[in-house]
């Protein structure tokens, strides 16, 4: 029996040299304690506090500087202005221009500055100005570019446009209103280079007055019997009058009255067909003159001869 025994205990005592090597290997195995994480935690989030506010300070560092007005360069190229129309009846001025290498475009208005405009990838720009009142307005423009120091070109050329809303006038107009030919001629004065339309029905006649604002419209055709026409006046603002009082003239197939012989401020007659009445009236107003000088002549010499009678 003690032989036994002595053999069993042989047997157990490797288990128990295993289990002590085990617990010599874990306690040299080392834990990282929760206090060292915290501390890896607070080093990066200051890391990236102390970037945030130098980022937020540099964003509002920028901000300022961009919000300032920014520095003139005489040495930058103008923007140019590129305007349709130098005269117009709209209550809008679009402005439409040229602004290369440019970020944004101040825009002047009689020398003050009313807005600041962005300026397309293709370096063009376009803005549009409300209108109280009529009269002219000078547009200029500057470009300005830059982040976050900005600079600024000078003041382009400035482009004068006019505002015009009053529709033209009707000053005078001559025509005759009875005639035996198959056209007439109407003569009249409105404001410098306008234009006149003549209609009736489906057919237009059109002229244009000149520097003085006198127009002529000849060979105005016409059918037997009464003809009404309508009378309109386009001037170069675009504005439109149409004149209240109708054009009537009556066309008598065997009459007298040329309704080509308009007359002028001289009493003339003018245009086609009027020569031979203007020699006419040129020859009966010599006539005239003659008799009158006749006439002055008789009574200065029957003076004389009366006067001499009573001296005798």
């Amino acid at each position: 029996m003690a032989k036994k025994m002595s053999k069993s205990s042989q047997q157990t005592a490797p288990q128990e040299f295993t289990s002590k090597k085990e617990d010599n290997m874990v306690s040299k195995v080392e834990v990282k304690k929760p206090q060292d994480q915290e501390q890896v935690s607070r080093v990066v989030g200051t890391i990236f506090i102390v970037l945030g506010v130098v980022l937020v300070g540099l964003g509002i560092f920028s901000y300022i500087k961009y919000r300032e007005n920014p520095e003139f360069d005489g040495s930058l190229e103008s923007p140019s202005i590129l305007s349709e129309k130098s005269l117009t009846n709209s209550k809008e001025i679009v402005l439409k221009g040229n602004a290369d290498d440019y970020d944004q475009v101040y825009v002047y208005v009689d020398g003050n500055e009313v807005d600041l405009i962005k300026v397309s990838k293709d370096g063009s720009f376009e803005y549009t100005y409300g209108v109280e009142s009529e009269g002219k307005y000078a547009f200029s423009v500057a470009g300005v570019k830059g982040f976050p120091k900005r600079v600024m070109s000078a003041q382009s050329s400035s482009e004068l446009i006019e505002v015009d809303w009053t529709a033209p006038e009707l000053v005078s107009v001559d025509y005759k209103g009875e005639v035996g030919t198959e056209t007439f001629t109407i003569v009249g004065k409105s404001e410098p280079y306008a234009e006149v339309f003549l209609k009736r029905g489906v057919d237009s006649y059109t002229s244009s007055t000149d520097e003085n604002g006198d127009f002529k419209i000849a060979k105005i055709g016409l059918e037997e019997g009464p003809n009404v026409f309508n009378l309109e006046i386009k001037d170069t603002a675009g504005n439109i009058a149409k004149v209240d009082e109708k054009v009537k003239v009556t066309y008598t197939v065997g009459g007298s009255v040329n309704g080509d012989a308009v007359v002028d401020g001289s009493d003339l007659p003018v245009a086609a067909g009027s020569l031979s009445e203007a020699q006419d009236m040129l020859l009966g107003n010599r006539l005239m003159m003659i008799f009158g000088l006749l006439s002055i002549f008789g009574f200065i010499a029957s003076g004389v001869y009366v006067s001499k009678k009573q001296n005798a």
